[in-house]
């Protein structure tokens, strides 16, 4: 049985969006005006467009190979089996722990109301037993709706993405309307930690609110036009995400009052602050708007994780169809969702419940993962062309030598500014994935020749380059390298990175032979 094809262009621009719009715009104001002050502004637009440009670039291959879970297998075609584990496994790890964090957002914003969901761990708020219990059973029900087949799924996805968009719209709006401090965006300096805050809020919580675009292609293969339907989802979202995003930084540091930042943006507390936008809406009397924003609190996150989990699962189906995964993962149900990744992904999902990391601490380490995977995006495009130039390519990517490079530069760039702690993990868990791969494939008594070991030089290159930028940078490091020394060098390990997975790539007879299994 194969996955099938019912989802129309609306749906997946509306799955896209429900992945942008979850618990960022719930937080996302807040922590980045911590980081950045009011030029947080300038951190969502700069953010935005860098993902952006990213996506150009996987607008060609997911139109060209629109296939279940293409994010973790363009790399499989141009550099076969290791290079596309190792991504795969990164993926999976950031996409599968989306959910627990939505599912997890959704709580601390109640506990405003319910505060037994909340216990306090050195000064740090983390779910209680009871709060643990409430986000199984949240995730519970995100996973049964995952089970009821895709075009069930673009029904409700289609209805929550309109609402996920139009209320942060309505917050903003309402609050600009009614309480607006122009004096917040130069009394305390437009960018009190310079540009250093600002790169610090891209990587954090800007860059994790935009991942979202990813469901485009993670569901390409179940899209009924996914020549035109892709392009516009990935181009769209990002678009309506990036004014979205935008319009609430303003609304948040423009509503402020101006006693709550006596002490500077980087200390700015005040009451309800579980919930900003909620909190600042309560305190300004408007009741009727802080009750529609913990109803989207509820709505918002669960939407993004019922998304998330979607792409999980495709993730999964991808992994099994690239023999890395046992075979059960294929399983479809009767109504052709695949049920044993979806259930996998539930247990797993169970598991990162438990006391984690801060919130703005687990977004970071996604963020990481996500821009590592997504760097493979310029390599396999480059590769492809020369591997498989006949290919149709219904969007072609102009200047693809060009975009290729700066793609990979920026995904480097944001890798480096999540900083020494979030790397230092990453490598750490891709180093897990490398040593469960090769166990798996002991297990199978298959030909370790297979694993095309010399193909994947390149990902051994960028992560000692980037690990060792990242320790000598002024970003969780020694800050032996300065701002501009730790961009200089991260372009020119780009380069060098480019150059070596463009030489050490699959021969064309071998990519041909992959690309049949499509």
């Amino acid at each position: 049985m194969a996955l099938e094809r019912n989802l129309s262009h609306f749906g997946l621009l509306a799955t896209a969006l429900c992945s942008m719009i979850g618990s960022g715009w719930l937080f996302g104001a807040l922590i980045a005006a911590h980081l950045a002050g009011p030029a947080a502004i300038i951190s969502w637009i700069i953010g935005g467009v860098m993902i952006g440009i990213i996506a150009m670039v996987f607008a060609e291959l997911s139109t060209m190979l629109p296939v279940a879970g293409g994010m973790v297998r363009y790399i499989h075609f141009s550099h076969g089996t290791c290079s596309s584990f190792c991504i795969s496994w990164l993926t999976w790890l950031s996409c599968v722990a989306v959910a627990p964090t939505e599912v997890s957002a959704t709580l601390h914003y109640l506990a405003n109301f319910y505060p037994l969901l909340l216990d306090t761990t050195s000064n740090t708020p983390v779910l209680s037993t009871v709060g643990l219990g409430s986000a199984a059973g949240l995730l519970l029900i995100v996973t049964y709706l995952n089970l009821t087949a895709a075009h069930r799924l673009e029904l409700l996805i289609k209805n929550v993405g309109v609402w996920k968009v139009l209320v942060p719209i309505l917050t903003a709006i309402v609050l600009i309307i009614h309480h607006f401090e122009p004096a917040n965006f130069i009394q305390y300096g437009f960018a009190p930690q310079g540009i250093d805050g600002i790169l610090t809020a891209i990587s954090s919580v800007v860059i994790f609110s935009f991942l979202g675009f990813v469901e485009a292609m993670s569901l390409a293969g179940e899209t009924r036009n996914p020549q035109k339907a892709v392009p516009i989802a990935i181009f769209g979202s990002v678009s309506i995400s990036i004014l979205l995003y935008t319009l609430l930084q303003v609304a948040f540091t423009g509503v402020l009052s101006p006693t709550t930042l006596s002490q500077g943006w980087s200390t700015l507390s005040f009451v309800g602050d579980f919930g900003p936008f909620a909190g600042i809406a309560s305190t300004l009397g408007l009741t009727y708007l802080a009750y529609t924003i913990y109803a989207d609190a509820i709505i918002s996150p669960l939407g993004t994780g019922v998304a998330f989990t979607s792409t999980t699962a495709r993730i999964n189906y991808a992994m099994s169809q690239n023999n890395y995964t046992p075979k059960a993962m294929l399983k479809l149900n009767a109504q052709g969702a695949p049920v044993n990744a979806v259930l996998c992904n539930f247990f797993i999902g169970l598991l990162l419940l438990l006391p984690f990391p801060t919130w703005e601490a687990l977004i970071k380490f996604q963020s990481a993962a996500m821009m590592l995977a997504y760097g493979t995006g310029p390599i396999a495009l480059l590769s492809l062309r020369q591997q498989a130039p006949d290919l149709a390519r219904p969007f072609t990517l102009p200047c693809h030598y060009g975009f290729a490079f700066v793609a990979l530069y920026l995904c480097n760039l944001i890798l480096l500014w999540t900083g020494w702690d979030s790397i230092w993990r990453l490598l750490v868990g891709l180093a897990l994935g490398v040593s469960t791969l090769l166990l798996y494939r002991l297990y199978q008594k298959k030909d370790q020749t297979a694993l095309h070991g010399y193909a994947a030089l390149w990902l051994l290159l960028e992560c000692i380059g980037i690990g060792c930028i990242s320790y000598f940078s002024t970003f969780g490091g020694t800050g032996i390298l300065s701002l501009s020394y730790s961009a200089l060098t991260t372009a020119i390990l780009s380069t060098i990175v480019l150059l070596v997975a463009t030489h050490g790539q699959l021969s064309s007879t071998d990519t041909q032979q992959l690309l049949k299994t499509v």
